[in-house]
């Protein structure tokens, strides 16, 4: 029988070099594997307790099923030279949230994610060409899936059972996608993939998947309720005049319709006047923003006064040196930011940053500005939820793919709000479609409304939120 060392509250082979286990009875290991063992084996964290685990960079190999079945575990770190992953490495990680990849991953091996119930971004790496069967199966907190462009095959079951996934985008490089890929995914709404794919296409008639073949276009993969309207390329199936709901965006009309207090028509020195009898009040309220629901008065005010905010609103625009890399490529690959500094009053989130993407500015060169109106409403969302930044964004370069999914990955949990022209779904430019996608911004009715009711409160909730600007 070999020998085992016990060390560091872990089982190992007797030249260290290979993790057998942990060593229960010691209950030493904290969930950090020390530098130097250079294999893991296969299961030794299967139904482990621990949240996180840190695997060593000095680790060049690891076991099937690693980390299956733990419900505890959150987040993940993989060493950098692991460059090929066993089959069902997360399989029934349910709390999985986080996944440190290594920079090159040949290929993602059956079962990889499958049962991640919570995992909402799949932390993809270039080069994968196929997404075998259960890769993603069961990963019911994904709403969208960019697929990379590298990806050739989409095997049986790939992403079945993904019950919240509604926008899935396809890559150019398809060639074969199997009928029960997206099986029991039933709220699909939005397929994209290439005009200048060979096989595929996306029906501009009914938004559905369709394959050329040899006698004929096949039915590849359905939108929901396809059968029931006509879709666009990423149009929302729902009619806006049967379903009221999906008039779910912020609009200037939607606050005021809320508050029987304000009037539509009220002037603007009336509208002034109003503001300064609220900020009268707002030392005897402050306290409602930090602990409970923000009135529609509020927001109605808000929305309402189109002045430019006053200079002593103790959320003031300055200067920010930005230390964070990835966020400074963000500034610097849009075509216009600015960012504000707020002063919390209370304790901020442990996401303490708000991403703003405008659809429009005004003004040109040095004079070009965000609307009053978009920032006197940031502002207050900073406000309520004590945030300590807002970054004020416009032009993303959404026509490149690379940045995107940069951008993608850098913001899935982040605060975003895209400020459009649009009054509903329906009615979302393409460029504005992208930015949800990317964002992660739901477009779906109750998630809007949701969305709607969480920004009104102080909560550890992500913004992800559509506002209407509007001049």
């Amino acid at each position: 029988m070999e020998q085992i060392v016990r060390k560091n509250g872990l089982l190992y082979t007797p030249d260290l070099h290979t993790v057998l286990g942990v060593d229960i009875e010691a209950g030493e290991f904290t969930g950090r594997v020390p530098f130097g063992a250079h294999y893991i084996d296969e299961e030794v964290f299967t139904e482990c307790p621990y949240e996180k685990i840190d695997l060593p960079d000095s680790v060049v190999g690891i076991g099937a099923a690693l980390f299956k079945d733990s419900p505890d575990l959150k987040t993940v770190r993989l060493p950098e030279k692991v460059t090929e992953l066993p089959p069902y490495l997360f399989s029934g990680c349910t709390s999985l949230t986080k996944v440190k990849m290594p920079n090159v991953v040949y290929d993602f091996p059956e079962g990889l994610f499958q049962n991640c119930s919570s995992l909402a971004d799949i932390p993809f790496r270039a080069g994968i060409k196929e997404l075998p069967s259960f890769v993603f199966s069961g990963c019911t907190s994904l709403v969208s899936l960019v697929i990379p462009p590298t990806v050739e095959r989409i095997k049986e079951n790939a992403a079945s059972g993904c019950t919240k996934l509604t926008t899935l985008v396809l890559p150019v490089s398809l060639k074969e996608l199997d009928p029960l890929a997206f099986e029991d995914c039933p709220n699909i709404r939005n397929i994209r993939i290439s005009e200048d794919n060979p096989i595929f296409y996306v029906s501009e008639e009914d938004g559905c998947l369709y394959e050329r073949t040899a006698t004929g276009d096949k039915l590849r993969l359905s939108v929901a309720g396809a059968q029931a309207t006509t879709a666009g390329l990423i149009k929302e199936n729902v009619d806006d005049e049967a379903d009221p709901e999906i008039e779910a965006f912020y609009t200037d009309e939607d606050i005021l319709e809320e508050d029987d207090d304000f009037s539509a028509e009220v002037s603007g020195d009336d509208v002034a006047e109003q503001a300064v009898a609220q900020e009268a009040e707002e030392e005897e309220e402050e306290k409602s923003f930090h602990t409970g629901a923000v009135s529609n008065e509020e927001l109605a005010n808000l929305f309402g006064n189109e002045a430019e905010p006053e200079e002593e609103d103790e959320i003031a625009a300055v200067t920010v040196k930005i230390t964070d890399s990835k966020t400074q490529a963000i500034l610097d690959s849009v075509e216009f930011s600015c960012v504000i500094e707020c002063e919390p009053q209370g304790e901020p989130p442990a996401d303490a940053d708000l991403f703003v993407i405008a659809e429009m500015t005004e003004g040109e060169g040095d004079a070009r500005a965000f609307t009053p109106k978009l920032d006197a409403v940031v502002r207050r969302f900073a406000q309520i939820k004590d945030f300590k930044r807002i970054f004020m964004l416009y032009g993303l370069p959404v026509d490149n793919d690379e940045f995107m999914e940069f951008y993608k990955l850098y913001v899935s949990n982040r605060n975003v709000v895209f400020a459009c022209q649009a009054a509903n779904a329906a009615t979302l430019s393409d460029y504005g479609r992208k930015i949800c996608e990317y964002s992660r911004i739901d477009l779906g009715a109750a998630a809007l409304t949701e969305q709607k009711s969480n920004v009104r409160v102080k909560n550890s909730e992500l913004i992800k939120l559509i506002i209407q600007d509007i001049k």
